[in-house]
């Protein structure tokens, strides 16, 4: 039986987490594909750089958009209009359902060029190795006391944390032949390799008596594929699977007799993209919020790493809201500079007012928020531990 640990300690990661390894915050994405050097990274991809042809098309012709104005527009002023019109079956402009639907696929696709694009030009990531370092040797300790003590939760795509706990707990695993650790997404997955038996559910690795780290990703992976018809969802560290030549479910294969080529079993991505009308269908995403709301009410303190707190982020602004119990103790990390210099006190206070509106009493006072780099902050947990 799992004990609740007293003292569980829950991070929530955003786009600046990623940051300084090169990861784009989002207004940084449009930028990365106006970027001639994104066309010159992916010219020996034909189906990126289409992609983006239809993606400054789009903008020009159908939303209308000045293109002195294009890095300033934002992500959900494009992919919710689509998505509105696809939810009620409508047509936008000039495109048709089926067209909506292929274009929307583009769009996915290069969002996840994107990532790749900035996670690439950078090499800093020694920060998120000794952050990963830090959380696996937390959760190692249920090995010793059976307590469940650590869980961290995110809305980014990239895999840069992703691999270096993976990195960690398949060591473990390969040390410890009758025993197993894994990275934990909290729902139902597969190893898009047949034969990789490092990548299981969280609680056969806990049934063989060893660890798992919870990582729940509320917005998909960049290493993430899922199948339309069984909805399984297929896994693969190192890589960026959703940039990947088309594969097929091979449960779908055997299970049902059907083909390799078979368009109904074709894996896509499990991106949820920056719209207003988020869709929550997907079984494997429905399990993941489902858990991180779980993971949140037990939470004795919740550290936010990197995340804004956007109004536009409504579903995460609930799940928040919903599930923190009034106790919890709320700690936020926030960028010190803008523009690299130091940020004043008022705008210091500007910067932690939305916080405090939003949690209230949970937030005593103003040492609930540290200004740090994530660096710096990775830096001082490293000193406590």
């Amino acid at each position: 039986m799992q004990k609740i640990a007293m003292n569980k300690t829950v991070y929530f990661l955003g786009a600046g987490f990623s940051a300084d390894a090169g990861g784009p915050i989002q207004n940084q994405i449009i930028q990365f594909i106006l970027d001639d050097k994104f066309i010159e990274k992916f010219q020996s991809n034909p189906e990126v750089i289409k992609a983006r042809k239809s993606f400054i098309k789009f903008i020009e012709k159908t939303l209308y958009k000045e293109k002195k104005l294009w890095d300033n527009i934002a992500l959900e002023d494009i992919f919710t209009p689509i998505d509105r019109a696809l939810s009620t079956g409508k047509s936008f402009k000039n495109f048709g359902t089926n067209e909506l639907i292929k274009l929307r696929e583009e769009f996915h696709l290069l969002m996840g060029s994107a990532i790749k694009f900035g996670v690439d030009n950078e090499n800093n990531k020694d920060y998120i190795n000794e952050f990963a370092k830090y959380i696996n040797t937390i959760a190692q300790k249920r090995l010793e006391n059976g307590l469940d003590e650590i869980s961290v939760i995110t809305t980014n795509w990239d895999i840069l944390l992703d691999n270096s706990l993976e990195d960690l707990t398949r060591r473990y695993s390969i040390i410890n032949e009758d025993k197993l650790a894994v990275v934990d997404y909290c729902c139902y997955i597969s190893s898009l390799e047949k034969n990789d038996e490092y990548i299981k559910p969280g609680l056969l690795a806990l049934g063989k008596g060893g660890y798992n780290i919870k990582y729940l990703k509320l917005h998909g992976s960049m290493n993430w594929l899922h199948c339309p018809n069984c909805q399984r969802m297929y896994v693969k560290f190192g890589e960026k699977t959703i940039l990947q030549n088309k594969q097929h479910c091979r449960h779908c294969m055997v299970n049902y007799k059907f083909s390799e080529n078979e368009s109904s079993i074709e894996l896509r991505g499990n991106l949820l993209l920056p719209t207003f009308i988020k869709d929550l269908s997907n079984i494997q995403i429905q399990l993941i919020w489902q858990n991180a709301g779980i993971e949140l009410s037990e939470a004795s303190k919740v550290v936010f790493i990197g995340y804004s707190l956007p109004q536009a982020d409504f579903e995460i602004r609930q799940l928040l809201s919903r599930c923190i119990p009034n106790h919890t103790e709320i700690e936020v990390v926030l960028y010190p500079f803008n523009k690299d210099i130091p940020k004043s006190q008022e705008q210091k206070e500007n910067e932690m007012l939305p916080w405090k509106t939003f949690f209230g009493k949970r937030i005593k006072n103003d040492d609930s928020f540290i200004f740090k780099t994530v660096p710096e902050y990775v830096e001082s947990l490293k000193k406590q531990n």
